[in-house]
């Protein structure tokens, strides 16, 4: 009973060691932050590093007025940028691992591998040709700055090479939905996009969260 006793006191102050350890770097790790956020509510005259340490005298949220109207148009370009390029590539990409995978034709293993290649064509190796036709997309729509220039050429892009990587990883979800779900709509008269759209689109939330 000594020993057992003697071995739980030294797990419980090697458990009191290694709480103290993790508490001293989420300190450290705080630090930063702490000036940071202490300096974002002073204003310029106590803005300096001999007052680090001091909370403000006098709070004030210019800082981050200024900071959000710096911020705000980039932040709201990446918002434009990011959204429509994610649910865009999802989409097509949940299309392609769908008929991929459940729908087979001849040649399906081909097309896939060729939509692997587009995960390791590297970007500097097609940045000029991307350009070249974002400029010719504006010159034959007519929109100048929307396409070469503008948010859309940026999504289009985006889009583009984010489809290799959502149909492999659509198509490896959707080999796992048991065949059976499949034919049972095709005996029901569902066809295609009819099978797609009620069956397994409905299932398919895991698949973006291995993205």
């Amino acid at each position: 009973m000594t020993a057992v006793a003697v071995a739980g006191r030294r797990r419980r102050a090697f458990s009191l060691a290694k709480l103290a350890v993790l508490i001293a770097f989420v300190v450290i790790f705080l630090i930063p932050i702490y000036v940071l956020l202490v300096t974002s509510f002073k204003p310029l005259t106590e803005a300096d590093p001999g007052q680090a340490w001091n909370l403000p005298q006098t709070w004030t949220f210019e800082a981050w007025r200024v900071a959000w109207e710096k911020l705000a148009p980039g932040l709201w370009n990446s918002v434009l940028l990011a959204v429509p390029g994610s649910i865009l590539s999802c989409a097509l990409g949940s299309m392609n691992g769908y008929v991929l995978s459940k729908w087979r034709f001849p040649g399906a293993d081909v097309l896939f591998t060729l939509f692997l290649f587009g995960m390791f064509i590297p970007y500097q190796g097609v940045m000029i040709p991307l350009v070249q036709l974002l400029v010719g997309l504006n010159e034959l729509t007519g929109m100048q700055g929307v396409w070469y220039g503008g948010i859309p050429g940026l999504v289009l892009a985006h889009v583009v090479y984010g489809i290799p990587i959502s149909t492999l990883i659509f198509r490896n979800y959707y080999v796992t939905i048991p065949d059976e779900l499949i034919e049972a709509s095709r005996v029901d008269g569902a066809g295609m996009l009819r099978t797609y759209w009620s069956v397994v689109l409905p299932v398919s939330g895991p698949g973006p969260s291995r993205w």
